[in-house]
């Protein structure tokens, strides 16, 4: 399986970035849209979206989840049959693909694609939140992972979590209901935890790519399609923005391959490349780039 998997697209009135971006993807088995679709979250982007998409990969399963920016700052009034938000948007890319999907009243929801399910985690909402109400999606996952017979569970959230976010020099959360989540991941073995939100270069020495080798558990902090930061070793951020990137993840029974992309040359990034074992053990050459 060939996954692309992509944050925090921004799209606004003129599309070529995100298209670029989703013809670079055009070629995967699944691809992983991890929030901040839009940049304000407007009828009209949302509407702008579902074309690019419709167009671009009319074939193709595509999955999203929300991000901060999915939402208009202040809440709509109520929206008018025919009007797109971005509810309606996840709605329509769950029920275009054509593996069986459960879809909670939580907002969360799974694709069962035989060995890998994907989960999505939708964390923001109007007012642009970070906060799963009432914690009821963070119960459903909990449900969810025990009884799930898939072999890898890919879970889609906007923000990474506060133990693996890439800007380390950050001290709090985005999440209101961090530690319970992250209790649940750790809860599981054979996740793979996709987030967005930092646009953090992949090229950065360290932190968006994490293995917990103990639960074979894998946390990837994707980027952006647009321009990055790129981290030095100490945190802070070079002066120059870095190219933006798309992931791309391959499984297979052997092991796990994540690799990044500019999405301004399309040339893969010599320096983000991770190698996993799919199953077994791990040791520190297997782990690393």
């Amino acid at each position: 399986m060939r996954l692309i998997a992509m944050s925090d697209l921004h799209l606004g009135k003129k599309p070529w970035q995100v298209r670029k971006a989703l013809k670079m993807a055009s070629d995967a088995d699944v691809i992983l849209l991890a929030g901040d679709l839009t940049n304000d979250g407007t009828p009209e982007q949302i509407e702008l979206m579902h074309q690019c998409i419709s167009e671009l990969l009319p074939d193709k399963t595509v999955l999203a989840v929300a991000g901060n920016h999915d939402y208009p700052r202040n809440p709509l009034p109520i929206v008018r049959d025919g009007i797109w938000d971005y509810p309606a948007l996840e709605e329509w890319l769950l029920k275009r693909q054509p593996h069986a999907f459960a879809l909670d009243n939580s907002g969360a929801w799974a694709v069962q694609m035989g060995k890998v399910d994907i989960i999505g985690l939708n964390c923001v909402s109007h007012w642009r939140r970070f906060k799963f109400q009432d914690g009821a999606q963070l119960r459903w996952l909990a449900q969810y992972l025990p009884g799930s017979n898939a072999q890898w569970h890919i879970v889609l959230c906007h923000a990474p979590l506060l133990a693996h976010n890439p800007k380390r020099s950050d001290t709090k959360p985005y999440l209101s209901r961090d530690t319970h989540l992250q209790s649940i991941i750790d809860g599981k073995d054979h996740i793979i935890f996709i987030s967005g939100h930092t646009h953090v270069s992949m090229k950065s020495s360290g932190g968006c790519v994490e293995l917990d080798a103990a639960r074979s558990n894998l946390y990837i902090n994707d980027g952006s399609i647009r321009p990055t930061t790129l981290l030095r070793n100490d945190g802070k951020p070079e002066i120059h923005p870095d190219d933006g990137n798309i992931v791309e993840i391959l499984m297979d029974d052997e092991q796990i391959a994540v690799n990044a992309y500019s999405t301004t040359t399309g040339e893969r990034f010599s320096s983000a490349q991770y190698r996993f074992p799919s199953k077994g053990t791990y040791d520190q050459e297997a782990s690393g780039r």
